[in-house]
């Protein structure tokens, strides 16, 4: 996403990738170095790394603040193997 879309506050909407071939398409080619510097490759690394561990934490915070919920789903889908989504909007409502 940083590279290909630009998504970074730190490094701007820039696209830092060569134009993408759909996966099936693509051959295997050996590590390609891209079309910018070292140093801007290390940024690259240091937004991708900061981007997941916001993401890492902030995806724990709400597993941890539903873990009740979690916990009672996990439950009732050992017990059933199935629930409803009315059920599940009930287990995460807290009723």
């Amino acid at each position: 996403m940083v590279k290909a879309y630009g998504m970074s506050e730190k490094l701007g909407t820039i696209t830092l990738e060569r134009e993408r071939q759909p996966q099936f398409l693509q051959l295997p080619v050996a590590s390609e170095k891209g079309d910018y510097s070292e140093e801007t490759a290390r940024e690259i690394d240091c937004e991708v790394r900061r981007i997941i561990d916001e993401q890492y934490g902030r995806v724990r915070h709400m597993l941890e603040e539903r873990k009740a919920a979690l916990q009672q789903g996990a439950k009732l889908l050992l017990e059933r193997e199935v629930i409803t989504g009315a059920e599940l909007k009930a287990i995460l409502d807290g009723t």
